[in-house]
């Protein structure tokens, strides 16, 4: 480097300047399109919760905690609805319902789901009217819908299955408190690890950029 005149440093510390200011832009804009993409995610859950939940009633809900019991009547039909579910809606991964109770902070009581997904409860020890212990961040999701009384939507988070985002719709009681809930986990895996990708790619672009940077003006 000590052979090259000032000029020709100038020439190249300008281009690795705007290197660095190109690889910054492109990794701002693809880590701005996952996000949209997850945020699009979002919505989609939202109305899909909106439309699928509207087929059953509390009173149907209210008869699966009572009998306690996957084989009775009511039972079979939320299963049913989340069989049709996944057929229909074959970009989501898991719908279900549980009850709101919180107990313990985190406990909610498993209602109804598709049969692969009770079939796994099962296979686990969990049958109907069994508490379920929540990951704390969507047992502070199913808090904040009790309080709202509204659909709440979770932010992106990772358990020991994948990564999700999940949305969760409440079933009010005659006395307009939260006693269920409807919900629904979409798979973001692929654009969490996207995020990530591109995350580390241009943090290694830019050190690479940095150190010729500092090579060249020593």
């Amino acid at each position: 480097m000590g052979a090259l005149s000032a000029k020709i440093k100038r020439i190249l510390f300008v281009c690795l300047i705007m290197a660095i200011a190109v690889v910054m832009a492109v990794g701002a804009v693809r880590y701005s399109d996952t996000k949209e993409a997850i945020n699009r995610i979002a919505l989609d859950a939202r109305k899909t919760a909106d439309a699928w939940s509207k087929e059953i009633t509390k009173e149907e809900i209210k008869k699966v905690i009572q009998s306690k019991s996957r084989n009775s009547k009511a039972a079979r039909r939320l299963e049913d609805h989340f069989n049709r579910l996944s057929r229909y809606e074959p970009q989501l991964a898991h719908g279900y319902i549980f009850g709101a109770e919180l107990k313990n902070g985190t406990d909610t009581r498993f209602v109804a789901a598709s049969t692969d997904l009770a079939d796994a409860a099962e296979k686990n020890g969990l049958e109907t009217g069994d508490f379920y212990t929540q990951p704390a961040n969507i047992a502070n999701v199913i808090e904040e819908m009790k309080k709202k009384k509204t659909t709440i939507i979770s932010k992106p988070y990772s358990d020991d299955y994948g990564t999700w985002l999940t949305v969760v719709k409440p079933y009010l009681d005659e006395n307009g408190e939260v006693f269920a809930y409807y919900g629904i986990d979409y798979d973001v895996k692929p654009y969490m690890d996207d995020q990530r990708k591109v995350l580390l790619m241009t943090g290694g672009i830019l050190l690479v950029l940095l150190l010729a940077v500092i090579f060249l003006v020593m």
